[in-house]
């Protein structure tokens, strides 16, 4: 083996990990079904040519050779595909790399071979896929970006398999091209299995303003054969320095080095939860770890942290009992309510009290593959608890863990997505702990805490029906409303001057709370791209964010990561502050995001695309044309029936209900009306199209009311067929009022009358819990189509 600058390597690596860039070449000691090695590229390239009968004398390479098969027959060539690059089994040395410092790997591979040796038992990393989860820099997390697609992916998701279509993307999406170059020059890189046809790629990615400034070392692998002797110049023109070697032999060698981790003796298995998830297994350790900030920034509205639950100040409120019976006596326990109204301090509490024995994982954010390897973990040991804050953002993670009888799971998630989550937990009301509704003696005890007379918030919670723990603590502690402070802070950004300022503070703030509605942290390298066209460096973003140290703080969820993740005060509080913001701020702030971040360099992508297009946004940030301009410009990239959903509730809210119909009747045709969220728009929007119309004769009016037909039955088969039975009879039940209120007593109306209030009373005596402000509508409903059915007899 032959390693040019081996000990500037060494020592760049100890300073700042390392990342690798990976190419078919990599993967020649992985075996498919059949226990053939993955083919390499001429390989398959004869074997493409042969089974699909291309003229052989013509002599073409893999790129021209998919390029013609793609034309025909793109379905059979990634079924094949799929056959051949599907890992079975794999040389053990691969889960060396599992034990080195890598910060991201890039692959141009279509193959599941990181993913399957990330999965392995003995892996103490997890595998975090760019495409799904955005960028994770997590401790034990290395971040996957795969340029060509993947066969884990879902069938229908196009794999490329030529250096034209990664070209083209790089081209076409600035964002990909940006972030991979931007990940790959914050450390020493080893390009490793690729081959002179990538060579218009690696140009690409070398000569990049990311690695211009950066001016990272880079090493590429040269398999050592004579006839590979010729490409070692060429390579060195574009500034790599050479390791001559085979793949396994690397591997070896990297794994003797300094850097590369030492598996630990599993004898002391508390020791291994504790190294395996440092920050979420409940131990001394945990407990006197992290800043220790003044207990007043949590009465000021912060959200909680470990320092605050281990402090006596915080004190325990009613509910505390209640949910401490409930998860003794079951396997599963949900606490939710109103926003802001305590349930991620209780569930702390809980987690870190001692009344509840036993081994303990708190987390605030948790991806399927920790909760795999968590699974595995714990999987002999019969007294586990694991609390998950954030239920509707941890979906996947929660699947994972239902499935272990040895766990009991303690979630919170807010009361309004409870229809969103309860399909996925198959909980009874019993289960459910609701701390939505104040008592005064938790306000009296919360506010002795404090040293502060409670007679003021008392009455402020009399005369606010829905307002939140929260919101009385802040006024308790600032002696001033959420709202009017949120009110005052944004006319101070607005007015602030500073010459050496290069960020529009309100802009700035604007954004952290955008990104903080859509449920994620925003991090210092989304900051980055997000500003780039106004700052030089991080220093500039950080002389900004002094600024404003009060009200935007570092995420405590994130504490083991390499970079900073901003975050609102509290989640309510971005919420009212959005609400606050003018239009057009808002706007401009989706637009550029949209504009110089990429999906890959989102913190918890799967989570932020939730919200982030949401029209409850978008209504408010655009005006007709620009939110057009701005849905279009996401479907450039993203055709997700989701979007076009988000779309069409846009354009209806706008009342153009013609181009929200053809959106959303898009959606529905190519979700395969299977996404009833989608199915109830598609009948909300097709019931409000007709019954703007106006009625000029008889066959018009009965044309009217069969189409009109048609949106009641779409609503009937989602409340068979969907678990959001409140959801969807919620829609029935008010567009049988207005169907009333429009046209009378007709040949329709008693039989929408009739079914609205039969599905209203199955649902009000079934026992299962229904949010509060729900059940307050619903019994609503129920009194309106009652007054109806005796007025129309």
């Amino acid at each position: 083996m032959r390693f040019e600058k081996e000990a500037l390597f060494k020592e760049l690596v100890a300073r700042y990990g390392m990342n690798l860039y990976l190419g078919a070449g990599f993967s020649v000691y992985a075996y498919n079904e059949d226990e053939e090695s993955l083919p390499l590229g001429d390989e398959i390239n004869k074997s493409l040519i042969e089974l699909f009968s291309l003229d052989k004398s013509r002599k073409t390479n893999l790129s021209k050779t998919c390029q013609k098969i793609k034309k025909d027959n793109e379905a059979m060539l990634e079924r094949i595909l799929k056959e051949k690059y599907t890992v079975k089994s794999f040389d053990r040395e691969y889960l060396t790399i599992t034990r080195l410092p890598i910060k991201n790997i890039v692959t141009i591979n279509i193959d599941n071979l990181l993913e399957k040796v990330y999965d392995d038992p003995e892996s103490i990393v997890n595998l975090s896929d760019t495409t799904i989860y955005g960028s994770l820099e997590k401790e034990k997390v290395v971040n996957l970006y795969k340029l060509h697609g993947s066969v884990t992916y879902p069938i229908g998701t196009k794999m490329s398999f030529t250096e034209k279509e990664l070209t083209d993307l790089f081209v076409r999406d600035r964002g990909v091209f940006e972030t991979v170059s931007f990940k790959l020059s914050v450390a020493p890189t080893i390009f490793w299995g690729t081959s002179l046809y990538d060579s218009n790629t690696l140009e690409l990615i070398c000569n990049s303003e990311a690695y211009s400034k950066s001016k990272m070392q880079k090493w590429i692998v040269i398999y050592p054969d004579e006839k590979n002797k010729g490409y070692i110049e060429d390579f060195e023109d574009l500034g790599f320095n050479i390791i001559e070697a085979d793949t396994k032999e690397l591997i070896q060698y990297l794994g003797k080095q300094s850097f590369a981790k030492v598996l630990n003796d599993k004898k002391y298995i508390y020791r291994e939860y504790r190294e395996k998830f440092p920050t979420n297994y409940i131990c001394n350790e945990l407990k006197h770890s992290g800043v220790r900030r003044p207990v007043v920034d949590f009465f000021a509205g912060a959200e909680p942290q470990i320092s605050d639950i281990m402090s006596k100040n915080v004190s325990r409120i009613s509910y505390f009992s209640n949910a401490l019976e409930t998860i003794l006596s079951g396997n599963i326990t949900l606490i939710t309510g109103i926003p802001g109204c305590g349930k991620s301090t209780l569930l702390m509490q809980l987690a870190f009290s001692d009344e509840l024995s036993g081994r303990k994982f708190w987390f605030n954010s948790i991806i399927k593959q920790e909760a795999q390897k968590l699974l595995k973990l714990v999987e002999e040991d019969n007294n586990v608890i694991v609390f998950i804050d954030n239920l509707y953002s941890n979906i996947d993670a929660i699947q994972v863990l239902k499935q272990a009888n040895n766990i009991k799971l303690v979630v919170a998630e807010r009361a309004l997505n409870y229809e969103y989550v309860k399909r996925f937990l198959n909980i009874s009301s019993d289960r459910i702990v609701d701390i939505s509704n104040l008592d005064s003696n938790d306000i009296q005890v919360i506010c002795k805490s404090m040293n502060r007379s409670s007679a003021d918030a008392i009455d402020l919670m009399r005369e606010n029906e829905n307002i939140s723990l929260l919101e009385i603590v802040f006024f308790v502690s600032t002696n001033v409303i959420i709202k009017k402070r949120i009110e005052n802070y944004i006319k101070d950004l607005s007015n602030f001057k500073d010459k050496d300022l290069k960020i529009d503070l309100l802009e700035l703030f604007t954004l952290v709370n955008y990104t903080s509605y859509c449920g994620i942290p925003c991090s210092m390298d989304m900051l980055y791209f997000y500003f780039s066209e106004d700052i030089n460096s991080y220093a500039d973003i950080l002389y900004a964010l002094q600024k404003m140290n009060k009200i935007i703080v570092e995420s405590r969820e994130n504490d083991e990561n390499e970079q900073d993740y901003m975050i609102m005060r509290s989640k309510l509080f971005s919420e009212k502050s959005l609400g606050l913001i003018d239009g057009r701020t808002i706007g401009g702030v989706l637009t550029r995001f949209l504009e110089n971040v990429s999906a890959q360099i989102i913190y918890r992508y799967d989570i932020f695309k939730r919200r982030a297009y949401d029209a409850d946004i978008t209504k408010k940030a655009f005006e007709l044309k620009s939110g057009i301009e701005f849905y279009e410009k996401i479907l450039e990239n993203n055709k997700s029936p989701y979007i076009r959903h988000q779309y069409a509730l846009f354009l209806q809210r706008k009342g153009e209900y013609e181009l929200a119909w053809e959106q959303i009747d898009q959606a529905y045709t190519e979700s395969k009306k299977k996404i009833f969220s989608i199915a109830n728009t598609h009948a909300i929007i097709m019931f409000e199209k007709n019954m703007s119309n106006k009625v000029n004769s008889g066959t018009d009016s009965t044309l009217l009311k069969s189409t009109i037909e048609k949106s009641f039955a779409t609503l009937e088969y989602c409340i068979t067929q969907d678990v959001r039975v409140n959801y969807h009879v919620l829609t029935y039940s008010r567009n049988a009022v207005r169907y009333y209120e429009k046209f009378g007593s007709d040949e329709y109306t008693a039989q929408y009358i009739n079914s609205a209030l039969k599905q209203l009373e199955t649902i009000l005596s079934s026992g299962e819990y229904i949010f509060r402000g729900t059940l307050k509508e619903l019994m609503n409903l129920k009194k309106e189509l009652l007054e109806i059915k005796e007025i129309i007899g």
